[in-house]
């Protein structure tokens, strides 16, 4: 039987377009003679709508949309996810089996995620009954909603137990191929270091569901067809990653961050499945997480502060790759302790790039902020206030050319934005300024720790300066200032942050967690650095909660899916 899975990019609160979507890529499945065709989970409302699901007057859109959709269906089955009103006031979280103009089937997803970005039980009622099997071609076809494939104690991941096994039950009542609309965002797995393993090191979402997926074809005997939605919503980022898993534990699969349609056939024998590179799929991913916020938030240029550094000159190639140069706006913004080194690889960044470039002296405002507190303050020294003072003036530098006229005409257009530069090492240690570098629409680095960061410009070329890889990181708020003598060598803080935070090892062991990951001098001195670097984490989630909001791209971001109170000891 050939099964077209529908790998799509929703938008949230558009069920019409999302409808029409739908229907265009069902009527090219059915010319394409696909006989049976899958859309993901909530393919119409988009995943997740969060509190706009609460609105009478979106459910009523979302039913209407789904039931027009159900009308348009022939010979050939298209199911598809979608959301009713449930008894309890909450919504059914549903997977429509529409054949023949008309809905046939329905099934309720059982499983409901509640855990890091998840939290589905403030929208959905779970169905605690097992769901019947569809009869079609031959086959007994059950149908699964996305955390259905997730329960099984063996295989899925989930932290908590659910106690209830959905894709065992449609097992045991005799189904012959498995249908899975899911909406799944994707990741990396927990930094280590380069050549380093730790078993406790959580996998990325590809390993996951390189063992989940086939794992579960060959455990009940069956087929499993898994259509999984693409592309980006604020943090989250979907790669997709549809296919069919067999029961010999082979696979038909779709490549990452493709919309489209994919046809995937139980009959044909399928290949084994190849990881996904870490370098290329982290490149894909936040350019696509550029793209589509640009996109649906109604943004459509960026200005990007280039100091010379290794983060400005990766998001703006980023930037450049998402939007095309003409659509970047690169300034650099020098005070007394910028060096001329910083200047001129900026300049030679944004000609490569072929972008637009500004120099603006950020010295001026920042002598006009010292010589106030001069005044009101005679004989004050210089401190940690005048190195926050030239971050300041450089941020309110960066926002005012997005409301300028003259630059709105060179990008062409008036909704223009700033891309915030900043990374996860420096984020979870505080060492940013508030309204200053952590200024923003959004922080596509703002997940990666800086080993990460580096990984990507090497994996960008020509697009990044070497001279920018090769110098020593250094925010230039003071003389002789550099990153790693304030904070720790980036290398030892990403070992103590990927255990840490990605990898959520307990405080009382990170001692000897530190030993697979460091060795030598190097290990002693991030064991010392341990408690220094705990409390930096602890004591400046106040500053965090005002940053731009990242991409997700490791097991554990900060946002949505690390809750951590303000005023907790």
């Amino acid at each position: 039987m050939k099964i077209a899975l529908l790998q799509l990019n929703a938008r949230l609160g558009d069920p019409e377009g999302n409808g029409r979507r739908v229907e265009k890529a069902y009527a090219e499945a059915v010319s394409a003679g696909a006989e049976l065709v899958l859309a993901p989970e909530l393919a119409i409302p988009g995943y997740l709508l969060e509190d706009r699901l609460w609105e009478p007057g979106m459910r009523r859109r979302i039913e209407a949309e789904s039931y027009r959709l159900a009308a348009l269906s022939g010979t050939v089955p298209l199911v598809f996810g979608t959301a009713r009103p449930a008894p309890s006031g909450r919504l059914w979280n549903e997977l429509w089996w529409c054949e023949g103009g008309a809905l046939r089937h329905c099934a309720h997803k059982r499983v409901l995620p509640s855990y890091d970005v998840f939290d589905e039980h403030r929208y959905f009622e779970p169905d605690a009954a097992p769901q019947p099997l569809v009869a079609f071609h031959g086959h007994r076809i059950g149908l699964s909603i996305c955390e259905d494939l997730w329960a099984d104690p063996q295989l899925g991941n989930a932290p908590v137990g659910y106690g209830v096994d959905p894709i065992a039950d449609l097992a045991a009542a005799g189904a012959t191929l498995i249908l899975n609309a899911s909406a799944s965002p994707s990741a990396l797995g927990s930094y280590l270091p380069p050549g380093r393993s730790a078993p406790w090191a959580i996998p990325s979402k590809d390993a996951q569901r390189r063992r989940l997926l086939p794992g579960l074809a060959q455990k009940h005997g069956l087929p499993i067809a898994y259509a999984s939605r693409v592309g980006a919503e604020s943090w989250l980022l979907f790669d997709g990653g549809s296919g069919l898993a067999l029961p010999d534990g082979r696979w038909q699969g779709c490549a990452p961050f493709h919309e489209g349609l994919f046809s995937v056939d139980p009959g044909a024998p399928g290949e084994a499945w190849h990881a996904v590179e870490d370098g290329p799929w982290l490149r894909k991913a936040l350019v696509t997480g550029l793209r589509d916020n640009l996109a649906k938030q109604g943004l459509e240029a960026l200005v990007v502060g280039l100091s010379g550094g290794i983060d400005s000159a990766v998001a703006a190639a980023l930037a450049v790759e998402a939007l095309g140069p003409g659509r970047v706006l690169g300034a650099a913004l020098p005070t007394r302790f910028s060096s001329a080194e910083s200047s001129a690889l900026a300049e030679q960044q944004a000609r490569h790039l072929g972008l637009a470039f500004l120099n603006l002296d950020a010295e001026a405002p920042f002598a006009g902020f010292s010589a106030a507190l001069e005044k009101a303050l005679p004989g004050r020294a210089f401190s940690l206030t005048d190195e926050n003072l030239q971050s300041r003036c450089r941020g309110s530098l960066l926002l005012a050319l997005t409301s300028e006229p003259d630059i709105q005409r060179r990008l062409g257009t008036e909704r223009v934005a700033v891309l915030n530069t900043g990374n996860k090492s420096e984020a979870a240690t505080g060492y940013f300024t508030l309204y200053g570098d952590g200024i923003g629409a959004f922080a596509p680095l703002g997940d990666c720790l800086k080993a990460r960061v580096y990984a990507l410009a090497r994996d960008l070329g020509e697009a990044v300066p070497r001279g920018v890889v090769d110098r020593p990181p250094t925010a230039e708020l003071r003389p002789g200032q550099t990153d790693e003598a304030s904070l720790l060598p980036y290398a030892q803080l990403d070992a103590i942050l990927g255990a840490a935070l990605e990898a959520q090892r307990p405080e009382e062991g990170l001692a000897e967690d530190l030993a697979l990951l460091l060795e030598g001098e190097v290990l002693v001195q991030a064991r010392a650095a341990l408690p220094r670097i705990l409390g930096l984490l602890r004591r400046t989630e106040f500053k965090r909660r005002q940053l731009p909001f990242a991409f997700k791209v490791s097991p554990k971001a900060f946002g949505a899916g690390r809750r951590i109170p303000l005023t907790a000891l």
